[in-house]
């Protein structure tokens, strides 16, 4: 089993090269990419948001049923360089 900071490495990972053009990731997205349950990307989500790399942001995503919606997802924080 992967320590904490592999996971939390790996979560940063997914983050950093998304699938969609927004630059952000669902927990079921995360979930899916890493291969570990939702529950676990969501504690681990958690830490990272507490540190100050990951945030909570609302995108918009089309349904099955072709209807746009506002969801939760997740994104890296982009760092200033001033």
């Amino acid at each position: 089993m992967a320590t904490e900071a592999e996971l939390l490495q790996h979560v940063q990972e997914a983050l950093d090269a998304p699938p969609s053009e927004d630059g952000a990731m669902s927990v079921l997205d995360l979930s899916e990419s890493l291969d570990i349950s939702p529950s676990a990307v969501r504690t681990r989500l958690r830490k990272l948001i507490e540190s100050g790399s990951v945030e909570l942001v609302r995108v918009r995503r089309r349904s099955l049923h072709g209807i746009v919606q506002r969801r939760i997802a997740y994104r890296t924080v982009k760092k200033n360089n001033d």
